[in-house]
């Protein structure tokens, strides 16, 4: 370097002879100071930062520094001292460019503190931040201090000395043998005033160089702990979900943080952790002093022999520890929102655990291994807390999954009441729109709920009088009694099947009597109604029956006698006629005589005849009334109804040749098989069925006066589903021998026998009143035949309907049980002989 190589240059002239350096020992150093090149600020400047700018260690940069500046500035000392506190304290020196400490050093440098307020050249060049001398009186001082300022901030003090001070000997007093009296001659002995402005700007660097290095260190600590910081964040946040692999990587990290021999983690409850060299009482003293120190707790640390504060817990300790630390893990975050959490009114921090560790050797603890443990401390009890909001959000989502299960088992309980109700029930918003619709309600009016909700009620369910919905809809707000409405609406389901339903109105409010809508209930009460209708029918009928069993009685007590007398004058007219027959034959004047009044007999014979077919229709009449009034009791055999509807048919054939009607039939095709014939057996009164197929033919045939098609059509079907008005075909069925004969409702089978005729049909005003008795538009008869007919069915637990379209014609349709399977075999023996028997008397009709 250029300085060093200027001054080994000087050096080497100045020691080129020895005769020179002794000739004028009185002025050795005024004459060296003369002799030596001038101190070049720019040059020494850039020397040092040549030389130092490269170290990147400050205590290597602390200690080399001052060894380097003695021998650039030509100075016998250079000392560096640092401020702590309020004192600067020696931090680095050489003497006559020696390395290490010597004695000479020591007298030198003040290796006590120095006090900032002192008059010392060192603490006034602090205080008054300029160059400070000593001898101070003298105008070439032995001694400069400069303060080391960097960016407007003193951060310590520079000593240069040249020569003797405070009672040393110069450099000139030393002896020319020794290496520091060779040194010593060749050094000035004071600073000139342009070597002091120099020294000021190398004390400038040179506070630069300490400042940016020290900066530089503490950078690359700050770095190293961030990184260490961060590696144990990542995985103490790993870990959260496994408390015992946390606390390993807890008592891991602070064992690399500071040289602990113990090491381990205190859980409070519930996790409740302990360590096996922490007694109990330890543990619950330090966990009281955790607690007692609040939100912001400090680190307890315990050293040997310790103090009256700490006696308490160094009893307890092993007696192998001689540095003890805990640091308190407690809550952080937001306590309210914890509690809110919780569900409770906690507020104060939670101590959560604590870290606690020691060393078997004496342990210094420094501030960076505290600071880093704290963190470490911080870090732990936020995972800590991470694990215990985890845990209480686990329990907090249970016992939300709990009561969410509970509420939906409400309220799937509400809706099995609701559906299990057997009334129907719909709710109506103040809109009209229907907002619930149950079970019942789908049963009985045959919508689906997804085809009702959403949709005006009228269109749902026909209204008698709307009045009466807008009336409750307005009745309940501000009403503590709301008012209820009851009807009976007949009305006709989904099907078009008529209905009668006994309904409720009545306001829905909620919890605060305000009305949301209107509740409705209703009850099919079609069968009810029916049935009542049915007892006004069969009151009416019983009525009629004493009455035409009164009149039958009366009149047909006349009508014998009647019969029996012109039966008797038929008698006597036809023998009279004989007689005159026999006179006129003989010829004569008698003969003559006798002719005309041969006619007038048998005039009177004619009209005798009327009067008894007269009263033979009277008679007919009356049976038909008293058989209508007083039924016979029945004698139930197995018949086989298609066999018997064919007998009739075969005896009806005439008739039906001779209206030009023509009979088609239409059979299930097992009924036309022997072997599966047995399943359209029914037990009936075979005179009474044969009655009712004579009645149906003959008003068929009486229907089609210009001829026309007859059908007949039979199955085998199941009772109509509720709701609907349609049968359901079963297929061929066979009952294994030995099965039971009773059947329920749900597997009883119906054969169906259906008679249509293509006449003139019947007027819709006219089919609900048919079968009502004496209801006729014959020109003759009394209107007895179908209601017999029905009568005669119903006793049988039958069914007979009538279906017509004005000038298509009509439809009669029977149906009647079908028999027990075991039942069904007597026919192949009993029924044909039955069925002859029966019908040999021939048909009567109405």
């Amino acid at each position: 370097m250029r300085t060093a190589e200027h001054d080994s240059g000087i050096f080497a002239s100045r020691s080129g002879t020895g005769k020179e350096a002794g000739e004028t020992a009185g002025e050795e150093g005024k004459g060296a100071a003369s002799a030596l090149a001038p101190l070049s600020a720019p040059i020494l400047v850039t020397t040092i930062l040549d030389e130092f700018s490269a170290i990147s260690d400050y205590r290597v940069l602390q200690d080399s520094l001052p060894r380097r500046l003695a021998s650039l500035l030509r100075s016998r000392y250079v000392l560096l001292y640092k401020r702590i506190g309020e004192t600067l304290q020696f931090v680095s020196g050489t003497f006559d460019d020696r390395p290490g400490w010597s004695t000479s050093l020591l007298a030198v440098a003040q290796i006590n503190p120095i006090d900032l307020n002192s008059e010392r050249p060192e603490a006034r060049a602090w205080r008054l931040r300029c160059v400070a001398t000593a001898p101070a009186d003298k105008s070439e001082p032995q001694l400069v201090a400069v303060p080391l300022i960097y960016r407007q901030r003193a951060t310590g003090v520079l000593v240069a000395i040249r020569g003797g001070h405070e009672g040393q000997p110069a450099a000139g007093g030393q002896s020319a043998g020794s290496p520091g009296g060779t040194i010593g001659s060749r050094l000035p002995a004071y600073w000139s005033e342009e070597e002091i402005h120099v020294l000021e700007a190398v004390a400038g660097v040179s506070a630069m160089l300490l400042e940016n290095t020290l900066l530089l260190e503490r950078d690359r600590e700050r770095i190293q702990e961030l990184s260490l910081l961060n590696s144990i964040g990542s995985q103490i946040n790993s870990a959260v979900h496994d408390l015992e692999r946390l606390c390993t990587i807890i008592m891991q990290r602070s064992r690399e943080i500071a040289p602990l021999d113990l090491c381990d983690v205190l859980l409070s409850p519930p996790m409740g952790r302990q360590a096996p060299w922490i007694s109990p009482a330890l543990s619950e003293a330090l966990f009281r002093y955790a607690r007692e120190q609040g939100s912001h707790p400090t680190p307890l640390l315990i050293e040997r022999p310790g103090s009256p504060r700490t006696a308490d817990y160094l009893c307890h300790l092993p007696g192998s520890l001689n540095t003890f630390i805990a640091l308190p893990l407690i809550s952080g975050g937001d306590p309210g929102r914890r509690g809110r959490l919780c569900g409770s009114e906690e507020r104060e921090p939670r101590v959560l655990g604590l870290l606690v560790g020691g060393t078997y050797r004496p342990w210094k603890v420094r501030h960076v291994e505290l600071m880093m443990l704290q963190v470490l401390a911080s870090q732990a009890s936020a995972a800590l807390e991470n694990i215990h909001l985890m845990t209480e959000v686990i329990e907090a989502r249970n016992e939300a999954r709990k009561l969410l299960r509970q509420v939906l088992d409400d309220q799937r309980l509400k809706e099995l009441i609701l559906e299990s109700i057997p009334s129907g029930l719909m709710t109506i918003d103040l809109s009209g729109q229907i907002t619930t619709f149950n079970r019942a309600a789908s049963l009985i009016l045959g919508y689906h709920p997804y085809e009702a909700l959403g949709q005006p009620v009228h269109k749902i369910l026909p209204l008698k009088n709307p009045q009466v919905l807008r009336e409750v809809l307005q009745s309940g707000p501000g009403h503590r009694s709301p008012a209820t409405y009851h009807e009976t609406l007949i009305s006709h389901d989904r099907q078009g099947q008529d209905l009668v339903l006994d309904m409720t109105w009545q306001p829905l409010c909620n919890d605060r009597g305000r009305q949301i809508g209107t509740l409705l209930t209703f009850s099919d009460v079609t069968s009810m109604h029916r049935l009542q209708e049915e007892k006004r029918r069969l009151d009416e009928l019983a009525s009629l029956g004493k009455m035409a069993a009164s009149v039958a009685h009366e009149v047909r007590n006349p009508l014998a006698s009647i019969k029996i007398t012109m039966q008797m004058l038929m008698d006597d007219l036809e023998k009279l006629v004989q007689r005159e027959a026999a006179e006129g034959s003989e010829g004569g004047d008698r003969g003559g005589q006798a002719q005309p009044r041969l006619e007038e007999h048998r005039g009177a014979q004619e009209s005798i005849a009327v009067v008894l077919k007269e009263v033979e229709r009277l008679d007919n009449i009356v049976r038909e009334l008293l058989l209508f009034a007083k039924p016979r009791q029945l004698h139930r055999v197995p018949c086989d109804l298609i066999a018997l509807n064919e007998h009739v048919l075969q005896t009806l054939q005439p008739c039906l040749n001779e209206a030009g009607i023509v009979v088609h039939r239409v059979y299930q095709r097992d009924l036309l098989e022997q072997p599966q014939r047995r399943l359209a057996v029914i037990l009936a009164d075979m005179e009474q069925m044969e009655q009712v197929l004579f009645n149906l033919y003959t008003n068929a045939i009486q229907a089609m006066p210009e001829g026309g098609i007859l059908t007949v059509s039979a199955q085998i079907v199941l009772p109509p589903r509720s709701g609907t008005g349609a049968s359901y075909i079963l297929p061929r069925v066979r009952v294994a021998e030995g099965e039971s004969s009773y059947l329920t409702s749900e597997e009883q089978q119906w054969l169906e026998l259906s008679i249509s005729d293509t006449g003139i049909g019947i007027p819709p005003e006219q089919l609900d009143l048919i079968f009502q008795p004496f209801f006729t538009t014959k020109a003759h008869g009394i209107g007895l035949g179908l209601a017999i007919t029905q009568r005669l069915i119903e006793s049988h637990q039958g069914h007979i309907s009538v279906e017509s379209r004005l000038g298509y014609g009509a439809t009669f349709t029977i149906r009647l049980p079908l028999a027990p399977a075991d039942n069904g075999a007597e026919i192949e023996n009993e029924g044909e002989s039955r069925t002859t028997e029966s019908t040999s008397g021939g048909p009567q009709t109405s």
